[in-house]
């Protein structure tokens, strides 16, 4: 990569999140910029609204990524990208067949096609997928089959959807395009798109949420132009690098003399031999003498009063663990039996329980009923009370300020200037980013669900889902806090997992439900 190259900040990843190949059935969550046409489609399928749709757009804009997430709304659906090389027309017909009836395919052309309406006529649920996606055949022998397969598909109860590349759709005739009920153009993304999908496909495989530089998303809008495919190879590309070279750090350029025409003063400069040498001369140390006299004759006894204090300084990694130790010795010293007091010992026929009043020799012992006298408050204490509120209502009242007092409270407290009671309760909050939460399992709630709550969980059960999922939304009929409410429901009673990803939320089926309904039989268990 070039130098121009802005970093990325790039959290710990597993491995690379961004891969050029078009995404398969069941990553749906990982389309972005294409709500709109996922879910209209969604609706012709849900409705078994039949509809010949031609998808335009071109190479790299994510045409097969979109038709493979669609496939997950149906439970029949085939996308045929392999152009056969002879008979075009009836080996495509050959495969629909082996897709949606079975092997036992007919010799006869027009007993196939009949074979397919039926076929689609019957099925129940959901409405059939046809996607033809020949992105490197000739747009003109394109056109050729399709005329011939044109009329077979108008008959067929199922949704067909053509995909042509620009350069593909310019050599078709136009009578050819009217016979199709839509011809939907799909095109680049938008700025916030590249950044939404640049920051869902790093969630894939970071255990912290990362956002998007604004230089990095600058310097690939500026590369690609918003074209998905390019984004997707640039960022891999970024991304490599920068882990290839994480502590790569660019340092700024050396300084210059600001003023090159001025004369250096040759009596300031140290030639390097004049450093070492006085770096070699040793400090001048005293000379040792062992006088063997002086070994004959016996030590002097010095002695040292005991103060109570080790004079001795205390040096290392524990020198504050002893000096305390020192300290508190001395402060509270050890206890010693020898010099404690012994226990009085209670009187003969007196009662263990009973009140004593006093330790001196002829104390006696009080009645068993000992009445209780509160003790009066004293005058003085409450007039000094009442005056100082008094006094403090009084400067309330006079002032009428309760705003400076208040701001007196809290520069006592040594509150922040500038912040209000509000943002510092919210400053308390601790945020948790990129984790995911999830309560303990309520088995009355999960016995219980209503039937959307139950498409959520099946649903939950394969990919993770977000409350803006569009095509999720037409499935169930509702609209988005409907949808997050149901979802913060099923969070509550344990059956879904929460996780922050960016500015979404993704839920996904927990394992104490998963388990659950393994245990009851009606799931398989996943290894």
């Amino acid at each position: 990569m070039s130098e121009d190259s802005p970093p990325l900040g790039i959290p710990g990843l597993r491995n690379n999140p961004f891969q050029a190949r078009p995404l398969e059935r069941g990553r749906s969550e990982l389309l972005v910029g294409r709500d709109e046409l996922s879910a209209r489609w969604t609706r012709f399928i849900k409705a078994r609204n039949a509809r010949m749709i031609l998808l335009i757009g071109e190479s790299g804009t994510g045409r097969s990524s979109l038709m493979r997430c669609l496939s997950e709304e149906t439970q029949k659906s085939v996308h045929l990208d392999m152009f056969p090389d002879s008979e075009y027309a009836k080996k495509i017909l050959h495969e629909i067949f082996v897709s949606f009836v079975g092997f036992e395919v007919p010799s006869s052309t027009p007993e196939m096609v009949s074979r397919l309406v039926l076929e689609t006529e019957k099925s129940t649920g959901d409405l059939p997928l046809i996607a033809l996606d020949y992105a490197n055949v000739d747009g003109k022998k394109l056109s050729e089959v399709l005329s011939t397969l044109v009329a077979p598909f108008e008959r067929m109860n199922a949704l067909v959807v053509v995909v042509l590349s620009t350069e593909q759709r310019a050599q078709w005739p136009t009578n050819l395009v009217s016979r199709f009920d839509h011809v939907d153009i799909i095109g680049s993304l938008e700025r916030d798109e590249v950044r939404k999908l640049c920051e869902s496909r790093m969630a894939t495989t970071a255990n912290i949420s990362w956002t998007m530089p604004e230089a990095a998303l600058d310097y690939v809008m500026e590369n690609t132009s918003g074209n998905p495919s390019k984004v997707m190879r640039l960022m891999r590309d970024l991304v490599d690098e920068e882990r290839a070279n994480p502590r790569d750090v660019k340092f700024d350029p050396v300084i210059q003399n600001p003023n090159p025409g001025a004369l250096i003063d040759e009596s300031s400069i140290v030639s390097i031999d004049e450093i070492l040498n006085e770096e070699l001369v040793e400090t001048e140390m005293p000379i040792f003498d062992l006088n063997l006299d002086k070994l004959e004759e016996e030590p002097e006894t010095i002695y040292m009063e005991d103060s109570g204090i080790n004079s001795m300084p205390v040096s290392g990694p524990f020198s504050g663990l002893a000096a305390r130790n020192r300290d508190n010795k001395h402060l509270a010293p050890r206890f010693d039996k020898t010099k404690a007091k012994p226990a009085q010992r209670e009187p003969e026929g007196g009662d263990a329980n009973e009140l004593w009043l006093a330790n001196e020799p002829n104390a006696v012992l009080a009645p068993k009923s000992v009445p209780v006298v509160d003790e009066p408050l004293i005058d003085d204490q409450v007039d000094d009370y009442f005056e100082s509120n008094e006094d403090f209502e009084q400067e309330v009242a006079r002032s009428g300020n309760v705003e400076g007092l208040l701001g007196q409270l809290f520069e006592a407290l040594n509150v922040p200037d500038g912040h209000s009671l509000a943002e510092l309760l919210a400053g308390m909050r601790r945020p948790v980013i990129g984790q995911r939460e999830s309560n303990a399992l309520d088995v009355h709630t999960l016995r219980n669900l209503s039937k959307n709550e139950a498409v959520l969980v099946e649903v939950s059960s394969t990919r993770e889902l977000s409350p803006s999922d569009s095509r999720l939304q037409d499935r169930l009929k509702i609209g988005r806090p409907r949808m997050s409410q149901m979802c913060n429901r099923l969070y509550r009673a344990g059956i879904l997992s929460v996780q922050q990803r960016g500015r979404s939320r993704m839920f996904k089926l927990t394992n104490d439900a998963r388990a659950q309904m393994v245990a009851w039989g009606i799931m398989e268990a996943s290894v």
